[in-house]
């Protein structure tokens, strides 16, 4: 049986500096809306990775894209959104 192991990825710089904006920018939100909220850049990639992995497709000419109708119909349950992560 596998097992799975924790795995790292490397980012293209740029990924990097817009997954580090995307954190400030929602960690801001989140405290100007008066919730002591701290997004990491972790916090983010965990969340797309369970929420839009099963989004992606393989379309006519080979390339991963996003099926949009799996996307514009996604439904997360409000309890499963707002659970912390189990590193």
């Amino acid at each position: 049986m596998k097992t799975t192991t924790d795995k790292t990825i490397r980012l293209k710089k740029q990924e990097a500096i817009d997954l580090k904006d995307i954190s400030f920018e929602l960690t801001k939100k989140a405290i100007m809306a008066g919730h002591q909220k701290l997004y990491k850049e972790s916090d983010i990639v965990h969340y797309l990775i369970e929420n839009l992995a099963k989004c992606i497709q393989v379309n006519q000419n080979g390339s991963l894209s996003l099926d949009y109708d799996k996307v514009t119909n996604l439904y997360i349950k409000e309890e499963e959104h707002n659970k912390p992560y189990a590193y």
